[in-house]
């Protein structure tokens, strides 16, 4: 499965720099939705058609901050320690360079989406990077040990594989709903869309160079890992998306005593299929999916939204 090798050429690196220093100077508007609505986990519980106009929309903006947290840990804690991890080994020149260009434009993504929460609450966001990510020590070693040992662990490549191939689909859907999202938001998923088409890219260059290379066993393990991760940390509302919950009832005392069985109806989306299917499908995440189609350690697996097709999948097209 060979891909086109992504292009990003230090005028655009440059270009995208510029335009995302320009919404330093554009205000976030506080009446504006910052995700469309059917990307927040509420939206599918019945207490979402309880909600005011004016809850509905803290509910949404709160959201979309910790998916911006969901954005910045997964490119800190895990892309670019990866990235960092296999650039202390010998690649091609291409290779190298394309690793280090990798890196640079995670770094922009992270300090980006950094500063659009620390402008937009300040009180949350002053002195930290997450308030609703909260990932426990030991997790957070045992996750950075193996993320620098990516010949070991290449599962962390399916990983980066998936969650951007997913973003891309978020941004585009920002995109579609531009007139009724924040502008800063707009623009920030309008910069990461850009870099994230490459970024697929080059995470099935990493896949074919990495993963048929393991040995099977080792491929089944991480299969297995992959798999378990997937559903445990990205796929079912939990302890986060909790924390959004709590933190609208802080803002809206009047809901105090509905947070309990709001509380349920979120951790209870994990038995909703629509709610899964809005988050892994083959519409989402086509090229991932495909990929798990022709590959027997992930195909034989119950991941989330994913059910095998044909013997091999079908052929992969060119990300637009």
């Amino acid at each position: 499965m060979k891909t086109a090798i992504p292009t990003t050429g230090t005028k655009r690196t440059m270009n995208a720099i510029a335009r995302a220093s320009a919404l330093e100077d554009s205000p976030v508007d506080p009446g504006k939705l910052f995700l469309p609505e059917a990307f927040t986990p509420l939206y599918y519980t019945p207490a979402y058609g309880a909600l005011t106009p004016e809850q509905r929309r803290r509910y949404n903006q709160l959201h979309a901050l910790y998916f911006n947290e969901q954005i910045l840990y997964f490119e800190t804690a895990l892309g670019t320690r990866i990235l960092e991890s296999l650039r202390r080994q010998a690649w091609p020149d291409r290779m190298a360079d394309g690793l280090r260009r990798f890196q640079e434009e995670e770094r922009q993504h992270s300090a980006m989406f950094r500063r659009l929460n620390q402008r937009c609450a300040p009180e949350l966001y002053t002195g930290r990077d997450f308030y609703f990510v909260q990932v426990p020590k030991l997790w957070t070693a045992a996750s950075n040990w193996a993320v620098a040992r990516p010949r070991l662990f290449p599962l962390f490549l399916w990983l980066m594989l998936v969650q951007e191939e997913r973003s891309l689909y978020y941004s585009r859907g920002i995109l579609r709903h531009r007139e009724s999202i924040e502008p800063n938001f707009v623009q920030a998923h309008r910069l990461h869309l850009a870099d994230e088409m490459g970024h697929v890219r080059w995470d099935e260059e990493l896949l074919d160079a990495l993963w048929q290379r393991s040995r099977p066993v080792l491929r089944r393990a991480n299969a297995k890992l992959f798999a378990w991760m997937l559903g445990e940390f990205f796929s079912t509302p939990k302890r986060a998306q909790l924390r959004v919950v709590d933190e609208l009832v802080r803002g809206f005392p009047e809901l105090r005593e509905w947070r309990p069985e709001m509380r349920r109806q979120v951790l209870a989306l994990s038995a909703n299929d629509e709610y899964r299917t809005s988050l892994y499908s083959r519409e989402i995440v086509p090229r991932t999916f495909a990929r798990f189609d022709a590959t027997p350690e992930l195909r034989a697996l119950k991941i989330c939204g994913y059910l095998p097709r044909g013997p091999r999948g079908p052929q992969l097209e060119v990300v637009r």
